[in-house]
């Protein structure tokens, strides 16, 4: 089974679900370019689109033809476009809050985009990183995405944050990342989700500002094989990390039958 984080985040994100889900499937979580230990030349396209491509070239590396796979946040993104990329190598589908269709970015992304368009957002994160109160403050990124901010600990945040701000290039590719990506990428795909044979899970949690219910219930209208959404209420979009045990639930239940 293979696991794609999102935004700012690395394959730690997905720490929970290994160790949860290792008995049933061979689990692996790859750290998206200008993410995590994953190391990238200075000019290189870190794009949906290219992502996707790099981790089914690292599972070819891998010799790995079929595979179940996981994404959240933009990493759910990645994860439609690789079983559009690879459709017969899908053996299932799990996607939890993540980008969907046309809502890229999603509206309460703007200021955290245009920070990254002009810049400047690897220099903020990097200020989180040293700083890992400012990420916790009121009205803060953290209460944005977790339902208790403290889910977002010290030792967490320096795994995130200290990677996308190691050096120049590094913070330059993490503001490409977040500042550059068109959800054409995604509208361009939709007649060949409609066609995606692959059963899907769809989890979401309910309140989440960034990527609202009805985008669940939108994947569930286009995947053809999708089951009944699953609503976790009250959720906010990194509930992988808060609501593991649920999500471990229900993806094991997925995978068994």
């Amino acid at each position: 089974a293979v696991f794609v984080h999102g935004l700012g985040l690395s394959s730690h994100f997905w720490r929970h679900q290994f160790a949860a889900l290792a008995g049933q499937r061979r689990c692996i979580a790859p750290d998206l370019m200008a993410h995590g230990e994953t190391q990238i030349a200075a000019d290189q396209d870190v794009s949906f689109h290219v992502q996707a491509d790099m981790i089914l070239e690292l599972l070819d590396k891998l010799e790995i033809e079929q595979f179940d796979l996981v994404g959240n946040d933009s990493g759910g993104a990645i994860a439609q476009l690789m079983a559009v990329k690879a459709p017969e190598r899908i053996r299932s589908l799990v996607l939890t809050n993540c980008d969907v269709q046309n809502n890229w970015p999603p509206v309460a992304l703007g200021e955290i985009r245009e920070a990254a368009r002009s810049g400047v957002l690897a220099a903020q994160f990097s200020n989180f990183a040293k700083e890992p109160d400012l990420f916790r403050a009121d009205g803060s990124i953290a209460e944005l995405v977790y339902e208790d901010r403290n889910s977002a600990t010290d030792e967490n945040l320096q795994r995130y944050l200290g990677p996308l701000v190691d050096d120049v290039d590094r913070r330059a590719a993490f503001d490409r990342y977040v500042g550059h990506q068109d959800h054409a990428q995604l509208t361009n795909v939709e007649a060949n989700l409609r066609k995606l044979e692959a059963p899907a899970l769809i989890v979401w949690g309910t309140d989440d500002v960034f990527f609202p219910t009805k985008w669940a219930y939108w994947l569930q209208g286009t995947l053809p094989n999708a089951r009944e959404v699953v609503e976790l209420e009250g959720a906010k979009l990194f509930f992988p990390e808060e609501r593991a045990d649920a999500l471990n639930l229900h993806i094991s239940e997925f995978w068994s039958v």
